[in-house]
């Protein structure tokens, strides 16, 4: 019952600015299992110097490096088999959205290790943490929201599934924008398309109310205002950081609404095509809103919130982001043979469609399949 009222609830601290990865320093424990994500992050120092923050509070590590792909029942047991003798006090996943993900799932095995993955399908059912470890998650990206959401994905059976617990939000989230400093445009663009999906979406969510549209909006405006300035001139510091920010804010609307039809086509379609989950999204985005617009008021009073006026300056705007970091725009070429009935109903099926602002149909969810793949 508690789980269905409308409730906030965020990190038990927040750190942010540039330089906040040094909290790390005063952290509290004896051991700390680390789960980072791509070679560039050694590669920049900042391994290292997580570290020696972590030595400076004599706090033992234990690291899984290097985990780039988005987590699989298969390797979340993976990393499990390797962790059996832990005992750590504190997860801290550092990385993109997949990462994240990743040291959540972690987190919620550890605690209950007698409990298989498969059983965290229905929302809410990861039970009660923080009976041996504490969260720490600080993103790399400016795009998942993870660090801040009650959600993380996971691939099931070729299916990707959202494990849905308020105890995944984390003790601490560290938004540092160095860490972000050495990030590809295109993928800059990739997840920064996925959060102002999620500010979207959790604005025209059926669940959405006046608390999380400020946090939608918000964090939009930011996405909107920063976006191109970080792909132009990558280095820029105080535009990474407001980017992180409007990440973290669309991640806290949608941790509290839920998204809608784009993740639900996103999700559903993720094993069968071989594009980014902020790829994806940049290319349902926008037949999709069109399909809600046709019953839905909601995202014509977005797109003015946030300064756009109509949706074809978001469609303008969306479009030379995907033209100046060379962004896949049609999906066909690569994606496996689709049956476009069962990838349609599998789009229904997931748990995201239920909040969409328009009653999805197999027809309409089809016919953006259609005029999507090439």
């Amino acid at each position: 019952m508690l789980n269905i009222l409308p409730r906030v609830i965020f990190p038990r601290e927040m750190v942010i600015k540039k330089g906040s990865l040094i909290r790390l320093k005063f952290l509290d424990g004896k051991k700390a299992l680390i789960i980072c994500g791509s070679q560039s992050f050694e590669k920049y120092g900042y391994l290292e110097k997580l570290e020696n923050y972590l030595a400076a509070s004599k706090i033992e590590i234990v690291a899984i490096k290097r985990v780039i792909k988005d987590p699989t029942e298969d390797s979340i047991n993976l990393i499990m088999n390797q962790l059996k003798d832990l005992n750590a006090d504190w997860i801290i996943g550092v990385g993109g959205g997949a990462v994240m993900d990743t040291a959540k799932l972690i987190y919620a095995l550890y605690e209950n290790q007698n409990i298989p993955l498969s059983d965290f399908k229905k929302p809410h059912s990861v039970p009660e943490l923080r009976k041996k470890a504490k969260l720490c998650l600080i993103p790399t990206t400016a795009g998942s929201g993870s660090e801040v959401s009650n959600s993380a994905v996971v691939t099931v059976n070729n299916k990707k599934n959202p494990v849905i617990s308020n105890h995944f939000i984390p003790d601490i989230a560290i938004l540092d924008p160095n860490l972000t400093i050495s990030l590809p445009p295109k993928i800059t663009a990739h997840t920064s398309i996925d959060a102002f999906t999620h500010g979207i979406e959790s604005y025209c969510s059926s669940l959405n109310n006046a608390l999380t549209n400020s946090y939608s909006i918000a964090g939009a405006k930011l996405i909107i205002e920063n976006l191109e300035e970080v792909i132009a001139s990558p280095s820029n510091i105080i535009a990474r950081e407001k980017l992180m920010y409007g990440s973290m804010l669309t991640g806290l609307a949608q941790s509290m609404t839920s998204v809608g039809g784009v993740h639900a086509m996103s999700h559903s379609l993720a094993s069968e095509i071989e594009l980014s989950h902020g790829n994806l999204n940049a290319i349902f985005l926008i037949p999709m809103l069109k399909f809600n617009m046709q019953e839905s008021p909601r995202i014509e009073e977005f797109t003015q919130q946030i300064g756009l006026g109509e949706i074809e300056r978001l469609e303008e705007w969306i479009s030379r982001i995907s033209e100046n970091t060379k962004m896949v725009k049609k999906w066909g070429a690569y994606g496996k043979e689709i049956n476009m009935n069962e990838a349609s109903q599998a789009t229904l099926e997931d748990i995201c469609a239920r909040t969409n602002p328009r009653k999805l149909t197999l027809e309409g969810v089809k016919s953006i399949l259609e005029m999507t793949f090439q």
